[in-house]
């Protein structure tokens, strides 16, 4: 009987200390995940799109600095800490059209759904910025509304989406 407890004993340790371990590894994967994504959204639009972005990821920007045509941040998540740099661009845009801080949460929307989210178009954002607001087809307009958010994506028009401010 004492034996039998001893084992019991030791395996429920070992769970306790599996599922420690496993908890860091997540926060340490979803801090790297923020991180990039808010160094990629500050170097296109500054630190409140990389607030934004962090947020949408779980996360909250520790520091923040503008480094020449640099981008560094430092976010946190969970337990874990993270550090990222990303480059602006001299067009500022990508060969899709998106900017780099729309990309980053296009990439994030399409990480939540478990695949690529279509696009009709790129088109400026309702305060003009080129490349910072998509057209979806209808049918998924109804899906984003929904998990948009969570990616730092807002709804301005039935189908058009862009980075929330």
């Amino acid at each position: 009987m004492p034996l039998l407890v001893l084992v019991v004993l030791a395996a429920g340790g070992a769970i306790v200390l599996l599922g420690r371990v496993g908890g860091a590894a997540v926060h340490r994967s979803s801090a790297r995940t923020a991180a990039d994504d808010a160094a990629l959204a500050g170097a296109a639009d500054g630190r409140a799109a990389a607030s934004s972005v962090a947020g949408a990821n779980g996360g909250r920007i520790v520091s923040y600095r503008e480094l020449g045509t640099e981008t560094e941040v430092r976010v946190d998540v969970g337990t874990a800490t993270a550090v990222a740099r990303a480059r602006r661009d001299a067009g500022g845009r990508g060969p899709d059209g998106m900017t780099p801080a729309l990309r980053a949460v296009w990439t994030r929307l399409g990480q939540l759904l478990g695949q690529a989210v279509p696009v009709y178009s790129v088109v400026p954002s309702s305060s003009g910025q080129a490349g910072a607001a998509v057209i979806v087809p209808p049918d998924w307009a109804t899906r984003l509304s929904v998990v948009g958010r969570q990616a730092g994506l807002c709804q301005v028009a039935p189908v058009q989406f862009e980075i929330c401010r």
